[in-house]
């Protein structure tokens, strides 16, 4: 398996872009931006789980997104993660936390409930979470892990792939689109 070192930017910004490829809501896919980056600082190759993600049906993202909200609004207790979404409905969760200033819970399948925030290694807790849960005010949830200096490696096919999605926001080249501002103009020098 190649791989390839992204910075966190380019984490983001390929998320983002192959989830607008994939058909999902601007705002939807900076959110997946966003996780793909907590992901990443956590020694997950987000670009991969991304790209798995977007291959399941896309109802399946904005109804998990919709469940991060509902734990995070106090409508629900716990949200309950399938093997094929939960890499990227915990990174979705990450984001939500820290952008809310909540504390969550994952619910691993042998029953330990673990700190979202002090789960050391979410790359290898991926696949054995259960479920994500709202923790009490009461818990301290300190240290927090703020995750690595630079981002986990990331395969070259899932890479490619999520190149792929995004080239489906790419407006194709003509007079016309040019005219309406689509492309470089020729004064662009970067």
């Amino acid at each position: 398996m190649t791989t390839i070192l992204l910075s966190y930017n380019e984490v983001q910004t390929v998320a983002r872009k192959a989830a607008s490829g994939a058909g999902l809501p601007y705002g939807v896919a900076e959110d997946i931006g966003q996780a793909a980056v907590w992901l990443s600082a956590r020694g997950v190759d987000a670009v991969r789980v991304v790209v798995a993600a977007l291959a399941d049906d896309r109802q399946t993202i904005l109804a998990g997104q919709a469940a991060i909200d509902a734990l995070c609004c106090g409508e629900t207790e716990e949200v309950v993660l399938k093997d094929r979404d939960c890499g990227l409905l915990i990174g979705l969760a990450g984001v939500a936390a820290m952008n809310a200033g909540l504390s969550f819970a994952v619910r691993l399948g042998n029953g330990d409930v673990v700190p979202l925030v002090r789960v050391s290694d979410v790359a290898g807790r991926v696949p054995s979470a259960a479920a994500l849960r709202l923790m009490s005010d009461d818990v301290d949830d300190a240290p927090a892990r703020f995750g690595a200096p630079r981002p986990a490696a990331t395969d070259a096919g899932a890479y490619a792939a999520a190149l792929g999605l995004a080239a489906k926001t790419h407006v194709p080249a003509s007079e016309l689109s040019r005219a309406q501002g689509a492309g470089a103009s020729a004064s662009d020098n970067d």
